[in-house]
């Protein structure tokens, strides 16, 4: 931005957060949900698990074992200390054992972590989990908690491979003596200790058994803490031999599967498992592919657009994570984006619509799936049924070095990498170092303020305050200039609809370049400038910029 900035505005569109609010009889009533609050963040706070008879509790309840990602020390990672398993996002953790709280706070790499202090036969042990967010964490240093307890949800927060909700999991390790002067041990047989018997035991007596039973046979099916209805009721759907791999999905997949084979005759394969791909989509059962006959023909794209519809307006019900048809991601919370230009129709998702549900575990012997539901129909970004328009929420991206910034750019900068894939949480940071040093209250002899080092104009346009959630809130061109938290999201916000722009005009060939340069050329030296020159401009100083900042990017990436 600095000297050079001179933003141009035209063909920009803000980010438009919509949150509609009625009042009625002087109470007021939120129609939409919170976009800064978490799915989990409330999901079996204060629930329990049962202990086995040796008092040990699954650390992600029945079939934990099953989802163990990366063990102790193993020949691939020799300094991993603990084991990482992954279930669903926001999937309830549990206490392993009885004992007392002793850290519930961020550490680094770990993101958000709870220390729990045991003692068992007379040895003192503690208990580490790791990669929660700060709204999925349940208990405070002090609390007493007991085996099977729900003292956090799963989460991606820290350094996560990959990056992001797929790289969800629970790390967990388990030391002799203290975290801080002990010694490690594999956590492995404690696993299997408290797999044997569980859920033989009986939890705390002073739950409330009233509320656990009220919950009936739907949380013995929905074990995943997610808020769809796993157990199926009425007129269950058929089974269909046009469902590859079925045995390989996970209950929510399936569930996918199912209704599509029974609403969409038409269809005549529907695809997912694969034993591995770059991302954990397919290889965890969490995903189906929707082949669509004859693709290419108007016919073809008319049944695709009528599956998506019907898909997206069950979303709740089929507990969808995002879509992707005709090369475009479709998040079941946020507005649809055009992905990049994988090469072919397969990779670009026109011959078949991707499904990514939240998963629900592997179905159990005589798992119910309920009947397909009816209605539906509803395209990606319509306003729902009580008038609420989709909402962007934002996420941190969990992968920024923290020792790198100073703290009170921290949590801005990770809010502000979750606001689109493009740009990440290093990059901000590399960029607002590049800016001002990370200070606040410094100016340019050409007007630019923060440290942001927005121009006037647009921070006019970009420059909301923001609450804990980094959500916009008041009016733009009202959040204070020289504040982390309205710099840091102004700035993220405005790159992503940079980004978006210079993506869709590589694609028409009116720019060359790579978009990320192109992106940090339009901050530096203005959108029009990259127009006039067709790329990066041949100015010394944004030649410069495009360069050093991706390269510095790399210094803030958390390391794992």
């Amino acid at each position: 931005m600095k000297s050079l900035f001179t933003w141009a505005l035209a063909g920009i569109l803000a980010l438009v957060i919509v949150v509609v609010v009625v009042i009625e009889d002087g109470e007021e009533e939120t129609q939409c949900a919170d976009p800064g609050t978490s799915e989990s963040s409330s999901e079996g706070s204060g629930e329990s698990i049962a202990a086995n008879a040796e008092g040990l509790a699954e650390p992600l309840g029945e079939g934990t074992l099953e989802k163990v990602t990366s063990t102790y020390k193993s020949p691939d990672r020799p300094g991993h200390r603990g084991i990482d398993i992954a279930k669903e996002d926001g999937h309830p953790i549990y206490s392993m054992a009885d004992g007392t709280v002793v850290k519930s706070e961020e550490a680094g790499g770990f993101g958000m972590w709870v220390v729990i202090a045991h003692e068992i036969n007379g040895e003192s042990w503690e208990t580490v989990y790791g990669h929660m967010f700060p709204e999925g964490i349940h208990v405070k240093a002090g609390d007493k908690v007991k085996a099977g307890d729900h003292i956090a949800d799963q989460g991606w927060n820290g350094g996560v491979d990959p990056a992001g909700p797929g790289g969800s999991h629970l790390h967990i390790e388990w030391w002799q003596g203290s975290r801080d002067t002990g010694s490690e041990v594999d956590p492995m047989p404690w696993l299997e200790r408290a797999a044997e018997g569980a859920g033989e035991g009986k939890p705390d007596d002073s739950k409330d058994d009233d509320a656990k039973d009220d919950e009936g046979d739907a949380k013995d099916q929905d074990d995943d803490g997610k808020s769809g209805d796993r157990s199926g009721s009425g007129k269950e759907m058929p089974d269909s031999d046009k469902i590859q791999n079925q045995d390989k999905l996970q209950v929510d997949s399936v569930r996918v599967a199912r209704a599509v084979a029974e609403r969409f005759p038409e269809v005549e394969t529907i695809g997912g498992w694969r034993p591995s791909d770059p991302y954990p989509d397919h290889p965890s059962g969490r995903a189906v592919d929707v082949m669509i006959p004859n693709w290419e023909s108007a016919e073809g794209k008319k049944l695709g657009d009528e599956i998506r519809d019907y898909i997206n307006g069950n979303k709740d019900h089929f507990n969808i994570e995002y879509m992707i048809w005709r090369q475009t991601y479709i998040p079941a919370q946020g507005e649809p984006n055009t992905m990049e230009d994988r090469g072919d129709p397969t990779q670009n998702h026109f011959d078949h619509v991707h499904v990514t549900t939240d998963g629900g575990g592997m179905p159990k012997p005589d798992q119910k799936y309920g009947p397909s539901p009816d209605g539906g129909g509803q395209s990606p970004g319509e306003a729902s049924d009580d008038g609420c328009v989709p909402v962007e929420a934002v996420h941190a991206d969990g992968s920024l070095a923290e020792g790198e910034v100073p703290k009170e750019f921290i949590k801005w900068l990770k809010l502000g990498g979750g606001v689109c894939k493009g740009i990440s949480s290093p990059l901000l940071a590399a960029q607002q170092e590049q800016e001002s040093g990370f200070q606040t209250h410094i100016g340019s002899p050409a007007g630019a303020q923060g440290p942001s080092q927005f121009m006037p104009d647009p921070w006019g346009t970009w420059g909301y305050k923001v609450d804990e959630n980094g959500e916009n809130v008041g009016e733009a061109g009202g959040g204070d200039i020289n504040s982390p938290a309205d710099a840091t999201m102004a700035q993220a916000r405005m790159m992503c609809a940079s980004y978006e722009t210079a993506e869709r005009k590589v694609k028409e060939g009116t720019w060359k370049g790579d978009p990320v340069e192109l992106t940090l050329a339009a901050y530096n030296a203005g959108e029009g400038n990259v127009d006039q020159y067709g790329g990066v401009p041949p100015f010394a100083e944004t030649q410069h910029y495009v360069k050093i900042i991706p390269a510095n990017a790399k210094k803030f990436e958390e390391k794992v």
